[in-house]
């Protein structure tokens, strides 16, 4: 079967679940999914720190009061209504998304 395809061409990884009712292409490949969403975002107390190394495991967003998680690239990572699957996604025919 035929993968979905990033609107840039290269491979989708990434799916909006949530869909798009205005019919946009609800794939993205690992380098055009948008990344940085407040769901991933971690509030701390003295009691909650994170894990690993700063700047290259996490970030702070806002210094002692919020930090994220970094992917291997030290990137963000998507909003959490974005599903991933690295072999790519089966193509479907959906009459309401724009190929």
């Amino acid at each position: 079967m035929t993968k979905e395809l990033c609107e840039c061409g290269k491979l989708a990884v990434w799916v909006y679940m949530p869909g798009y009712s205005s019919g946009c292409h609800p794939y993205s490949c690992d380098d055009c999914v948008p990344r940085g969403c407040m769901c991933n975002y971690r509030f701390v107390d003295e009691e909650d720190l994170p894990d690993g190394d700063e700047d290259k495991d996490w970030v702070w967003i806002e210094k002692d009061e919020c930090w994220v998680n970094l992917d291997e690239k030290q990137r963000e990572y998507p909003c959490v209504e974005f599903d991933w699957e690295p072999d790519g996604f089966e193509r479907e025919i959906n009459p309401h998304i724009l190929n």
